[in-house]
C-alpha cells in the first residue's frame, strides 16, 4: 500500500467544503498545515520544479477538474489507435516506474486529485444523452494509476455505481496495484473492466519499484473475477530482455493458473517507446535503469522504438504464447504502425465504431 503521508497539501478554495476532500483529509497525514489556494496555475509558477516522480508524489493538490472531461486518447502520428477515451481523474503517480511517460509529460510539482466527480458524471450523462446508443470505452489510467489512491478517495465505488446505470459506456480501471478492496464490495454491473499492467517479476523489481508484485496483481484479478468483473491484461511496455520468451511465458503461465481465459475481456501489447525528452528524464532520475539498453529508431511520431524486426519478433512470440492459451483472445496493439498490425494480427482497426463493437462483444462473452 502506498504511504498515506504527504509533506504538503494544497486545497483549491472552490472545493474546500467538498465531502470528497473531507474524506481524503480524514485518511492522510501531513507534515505541515493545510494551504488553501485560489489559483492552480499561480501556485505552479510559485513552486520550484520537481523532476523525480517520487518527489512529486510527496505533495498533494485537491482541486476541480479542468478542460474537456472526456478526451480521446492522444495516440501517435502514423500509428493506429483503438478509439479509447480518458478522464484525467488523477495527475501523477507514486509507483516510481522508471519508464513512466509522466516524467516528461506533467509539469506540476505535485500530484493532483480532481475531486469534483459529480461534475464528471454530469458531463458524461450529457454526452450519453447527445449520442444515445453510441458506445464509449473509457478509462482513468492515462496520467495516473486508476486505483493507487482509491483507499483515500473511494472513487471506484462511485464509478461502478454510475457506469452500472449507463450501459452504453464501457469503463476500465487500469492499474499496477492490488488496491481492489473497494471494488470487491460490489459485484460488477457488467460493463466494468479491471486492467492490470503486467511484466515479469524481474522487470517489476528493477523498473516498477513501488508497484504490486506480479503475484499480488494476479491474486487481485482472481478475486475480482469472483465478483463478476472482466479482466484486461496490458503487456505494455514489453521489454526486450535477454530471455524474453522464457520470462513472458512464465508470466502467462502464472496468470492462467489463477484466471480462466473466459475471464479476460481483452489483451493489449505495446513495446517500450519513448520521446527524446523522456530518455533524458530516465537517465537523470533512474541512472541505474537498463531500460534504454537496446536498439531503437526514431519513428514517424518522433518516439523511439525498437527496430521494426525486433518489435515484430516480440509481438509474434507474445501472440503465439497467448493463442496457445486461447486462440479467440481479443488482442490489440498500442501505438503501433499499420504494417506491424497487419503482419502480427492480420487486421487494421480503421473503423472506430466497429472496434467499439468488438470490445463490447469481448466484454460479454461467456
Amino acid at each position: 500500500m502506498i504511504n498515506n503521508r504527504f509533506q504538503q497539501i494544497y486545497i483549491e478554495d472552490a472545493v474546500k467544503d467538498s465531502p470528497v476532500v473531507k474524506r481524503i483529509l480524514s485518511r492522510i497525514e501531513t507534515d505541515h498545515p493545510l494551504q488553501y489556494i485560489s489559483d492552480l496555475f499561480s501556485l505552479i509558477k510559485e513552486l520550484p520544479p520537481v523532476y523525480h516522480p517520487a518527489n512529486r508524489s510527496k505533495t498533494l493538490f485537491l482541486g476541480k477538474i479542468r478542460g474537456t472531461i472526456l478526451k480521446t486518447c492522444p495516440g501517435s502520428h502514423g500509428h493506429l489507435c483503438c478509439n479509447y477515451h480518458v478522464i484525467n481523474l488523477y495527475l501523477g503517480c507514486p509507483l516510481d516506474c522508471s519508464y513512466c511517460i509522466l516524467q516528461s509529460y506533467l509539469n506540476q510539482p505535485f500530484t493532483i486529485i480532481n475531486v469534483d466527480i459529480e461534475n464528471i458524471f454530469s458531463q458524461l450523462t450529457h454526452i450519453n444523452q447527445q449520442y444515445p446508443g453510441k458506445i464509449y470505452r473509457i478509462g482513468t489510467g492515462e496520467v495516473g494509476d486508476s486505483l493507487v489512491y482509491d483507499h483515500l478517495t473511494d472513487f471506484s465505488l462511485d464509478f461502478v455505481e454510475y457506469f452500472g446505470k449507463h450501459q452504453d459506456f464501457i469503463f476500465e480501471f487500469k492499474t499496477k496495484t492490488n488496491n481492489v478492496d473497494n471494488l470487491l464490495k460490489l459485484r460488477s454491473p457488467g460493463n466494468i473492466v479491471i486492467g492490470f499492467s503486467v511484466n515479469p517479476q524481474d522487470v517489476i523489481d528493477h523498473e516498477e519499484k513501488l508497484a504490486a508484485t506480479l503475484k499480488k496483481r494476479i491474486s487481485a484479478a482472481a478475486r475480482l473475477v469472483e465478483k463478476g468483473y472482466k479482466i484486461a491484461l496490458h503487456f505494455d511496455p514489453l521489454i526486450n530482455i535477454s530471455d524474453f520468451y522464457r520470462q513472458y511465458q512464465l508470466v502467462i503461465q502464472e496468470i492462467f493458473s489463477k484466471i480462466q481465459p473466459q475471464d479476460i475481456g481483452w489483451i493489449s501489447l505495446g513495446t517500450f517507446r519513448y520521446p527524446s525528452e523522456l530518455k533524458n528524464m530516465i537517465q537523470y532520475n533512474y541512472p541505474e535503469s537498463q531500460i534504454l539498453a537496446g536498439e531503437f529508431i526514431e519513428c514517424a511520431d518522433k518516439k523511439f522504438r525498437y527496430f521494426k524486426l525486433i518489435r515484430l519478433a516480440l509481438y509474434q512470440q507474445m501472440i503465439a504464447m497467448l493463442h496457445q492459451v486461447d486462440p479467440d483472445f481479443l488482442i490489440y496493439l498500442c501505438m503501433e504502425s499499420p504494417s506491424v498490425w497487419q503482419k502480427t494480427l492480420g487486421y487494421l482497426p480503421y473503423e472506430e465504431e466497429k472496434m467499439d463493437l468488438i470490445f463490447q462483444k469481448a466484454l460479454h462473452k461467456n
